[in-house]
């Protein structure tokens, strides 16, 4: 008689419900390419859907999370730019419903964890997984969560553990005390293996003197098929033309601020069309809020260049073939160590896309010869061929999680 295997089933715990275009197509790319490298395997694969209430709390579009923890100068400028943009919290109520929907289309587990702690998420996943894969992001900074953080999982849980382009951004982790370094070694070292986005992410492995070697593997989102997205391109053009996007002008999309707009507007007036995405920006021709992730990992190939601060928007406008000018971020993180948009821009060959500016006067003739540069030259194959060899870090994880299904197997026999 024929011996009939079961299924094995793979959660993947990440950061999905979370009004972040970058956290939902992370989640989607690697939950999707999953199904694809495994789907004929009889292996399951689906996104844990769990939320802690802190987490969402403190990401809610509330006028208190607008001012926390605000200066008296920023809570001025604050109070500036709403006076700027007075529906701002009316947009923002628009995106997380259109977030809502966004979150139906990935492939979630029937039951939904909604809790700060720990046991519940990991008595599921004892129960309802073989394997759990914790990423991809930033799961690894604990500073909003707190520890016990259940996105470094535990070894008390039986189901074998991966991690997939996990990261501490953001997280100085030097300042970790000696019993909290030690216990989050010990976790991490219980894993069958260790992948990591970033070198920030393998320096903090060592650091938490664990002795396996995280090997590098890229965001989901570098090896995401932008042409097979479940958007309707006539819906999108139309959406774009009711905005008033002219498809017949060159475009500077951009992800920043107000100043970042007014930088733009400085170097070249009315010459390109200015499009803001995610954020509001007075300054902007075209302002986009309302589109869902996938509408806005798709309308990248719309520009000549972005102009960008975030990590996704850097990853979806390459991913589109398009250009990327990224200003890098000045806080206590990132003066001390280098960020994800710098780790990535150095892997894709494209170091010399960042700059340090204040918007005003520093470096503003470097970035203008760069976008002058992007405008004037069409590098949308060359830069395809180096997202695709970025995207060839992905193979060591998946051979090494093949091999292991089936020793799996062969003890399921």
């Amino acid at each position: 008689m024929k011996n009939i295997l079961r299924q094995i089933r793979i959660g993947i715990l990440t950061f999905h419900r979370c009004v972040n275009n970058g956290a939902v197509m992370q989640a989607y790319s690697l939950s999707k390419r999953l199904m694809h490298e495994l789907g004929n395997q009889n292996v399951s694969v689906e996104i844990i859907d769990y939320q802690m209430p802190r987490v969402d709390q403190y990401c809610k579009a509330t006028l208190r999370n607008y001012y926390r923890n605000c200066s008296l100068p920023l809570a001025l400028k604050r109070t500036y730019r709403l006076l700027q943009n007075p529906r701002k919290f009316k947009q923002d109520k628009e995106r997380a419903a259109v977030f809502e929907e966004a979150f139906e289309t990935l492939p979630l587990s029937k039951r939904r964890i909604y809790d700060d702690g720990c046991d519940v998420l990991f008595k599921y996943m004892d129960e309802t997984y073989d394997i759990v894969i914790a990423g991809s992001d930033a799961i690894w900074n604990y500073d909003i969560r707190g520890l016990p953080n259940p996105y470094f999982l535990s070894d008390s849980i039986h189901c074998e553990k991966y991690t997939y382009a996990a990261s501490v951004y953001g997280l100085n982790y030097e300042n970790i005390s000696e019993s909290d370094r030690k216990e989050i070694g010990r976790i991490l070292n219980s894993y069958r293996l260790l992948c990591t986005r970033d070198d920030e992410s393998s320096k903090f492995v060592t650091q938490m003197g664990c002795t396996s070697t995280p090997i590098h593997t890229c965001d989901p989102t570098v090896f995401l098929d932008v042409n097979d997205l479940p958007v309707d391109q006539a819906v999108i053009e139309a959406k774009l033309k009711k905005k008033g996007f002219d498809f017949q002008k060159p475009t500077i999309g951009m992800m920043g601020t107000d100043a970042m707009c007014e930088m733009l507007r400085k170097m070249y007036g009315h010459q390109y069309q200015i499009v803001a995405l995610f954020n509001f920006c007075k300054g902007a021709d075209v302002n986009i809020h309302d589109f869902s992730p996938f509408e806005w990992a798709y309308v990248f190939r719309y520009f000549k260049v972005t102009v960008t601060t975030f990590f996704h928007g850097t990853l979806l406008s390459l991913r589109n073939g398009v250009p990327v000018v990224c200003i890098a971020l000045n806080n206590a993180y990132t003066r001390c160590h280098k960020t994800k948009v710098q780790d990535v821009l150095e892997r894709v060959g494209y170091a010399h896309s960042y700059f340090s500016t204040d918007y005003r006067t520093t470096s503003i003739n470097q970035i203008k010869t760069q976008i002058d540069d992007y405008m004037a030259n069409d590098l949308h194959d060359e830069i395809i061929v180096r997202m695709d060899e970025e995207a060839t870090s992905f193979t060591s994880f998946i051979e090494q999680l093949k091999k292991n299904i089936e020793a799996m197997r062969e003890e399921q026999r």
